[in-house]
């Protein structure tokens, strides 16, 4: 024991030394080593019991065919007891270097859990036949197994896809870990799984697992970050900067820059258009009211001119761009077409029979911005007002 004491304890490490009795009760644990020679009145079995299945048992003997047989499965290590004067800091140094490795390697483990339990994303680890080798708990909830029915199997089981199904589908999952091992480095994708919460969108990334040699690939690794809802939100909020919320028709603001990128140096036909008698419907019937004729008035838009961008550009006023150059008489037809057919729709309430849309229409060969043709349109729209009682007129500069 003195040699021993004189040994320098591994780094990060210490270590006591206690001499026992059979009386005495061992800790558990796996940095505990018990050192026995053979003459210890000790049943090896009752010792592992006691110690446990991750401490050490060594004993010193130079005769261990005398209990071997009984003993081997419980012990860790024989020292020959007639050499071990000579023996003993070498044996135990190379005893604690063994220690210490295997101390390293639970503690990395158990960072490695700690680590990948502790997140939201999805992480796995894959060998080169597709089998998931070890998965962390938030994988375990996204296909709702436990990690037992998980580690060992491959894609199609673990997401209860079959794989001809799988095959016929746009799931791109298995194709980008080939993707991944061809290009030996890590990769970004978007892909999309079938879960236990419905179909989801991820953003996945993916690294090859090298070998020891650092040139063999032995399988891959995966994160995936659950994008469904972020990608939910984000179509909202271009829906809400694009749409009008009550009609679902454009909104004023994003017309004009949709018509800025879209429509410079074209022929087109602008229609603006607006509901008569609609404020005093209003006032007399409340907003409930009036929205369902702006909702009505919106859809009817939509059947008549289903090609072309509509706008709900304020209040009760609309507009209509066409942009394919479409002849005079035609555009005027299906205007015409729109408010017989508004009128039609309206006269079913009785609060509502008196609306009509009174219609401007103005034309550009391509010669001035689309603000301007909206003028022209207005103008146009006045005329038509004047008038009143559902009609249109056309912007011909004389206006």
């Amino acid at each position: 024991m003195r040699v021993w004491k004189a040994v320098e304890p591994q780094p990060r490490f210490e270590h006591a030394f206690h001499v026992f009795s059979k009386s005495m009760r061992i800790p558990r644990g796996r940095n505990n080593v018990v050192i026995l020679d053979d003459k210890a009145p000790l049943q090896i079995a009752l010792l592992r019991q006691d110690v446990g299945p991750e401490a050490k048992i060594i004993i010193a003997s130079d005769h261990p065919e005398t209990f071997l047989a009984e003993a081997a499965p419980y012990v860790d290590d024989i020292w020959p007891l007639a050499t071990l004067a000579q023996m003993a800091a070498f044996k135990f140094q190379k005893l604690l270097e063994q220690l210490k490795y295997e101390k390293d390697a639970w503690l990395t483990d158990t960072y490695l859990e700690q680590t990948i339990n502790m997140l939201p994303d999805m992480i796995w680890f894959k060998d080169l036949k597709g089998l998931h080798l070890h998965v962390n708990d938030a994988f375990c909830t996204a296909v709702n197994k436990q990690k037992s029915d998980v580690e060992g199997r491959d894609h199609y089981y673990i997401w209860d896809i079959p794989r001809e199904v799988y095959e016929r589908s746009d799931y791109v999952c298995v194709e980008t870990e080939d993707d991944v091992i061809k290009a030996r480095k890590m990769c970004l994708f978007d892909e999309e799984v079938m879960s236990a919460q419905g179909l989801r969108k991820l953003k996945t990334y993916k690294t090859p697992i090298f070998d020891e040699d650092g040139k063999s690939i032995i399988g891959t690794v995966g994160i995936a970050r659950d994008v469904t809802q972020m990608s939910e939100y984000k179509d909202t909020i271009n829906r809400l900067t694009r749409e009008d919320t009550l009609t679902g028709l454009m909104n004023r603001e994003y017309f004009h820059v949709y018509a800025a990128k879209e429509c410079q140096n074209k022929a087109l036909t602008f229609v603006s258009l607006d509901l008569e008698r609609f404020k005093e419907l209003n006032e007399r019937y409340g907003h409930e009211l009036g929205d369902a004729v702006l909702k009505i008035t919106a859809e009817e838009l939509q059947a008549v001119f289903p090609d072309d961008v509509s706008v709900r550009m304020g209040g009760d006023e609309f507009g209509i761009l066409i942009a394919d150059g479409r002849p005079m008489d035609e555009v005027c037809a299906m205007v015409r077409r729109f408010q017989i057919q508004l009128r039609e729709m309206l006269r079913m309430d009785e609060r509502m029979k008196r609306i009509s849309a009174n219609v401007g229409i103005a034309h550009s060969t391509g010669d001035g911005t689309v603000d301007d043709l909206i003028i022209k349109s207005s103008l146009a729209l006045a005329e038509a007002e004047k008038h009143g009682g559902g009609k249109y007129t056309i912007y011909r500069g004389r206006i």
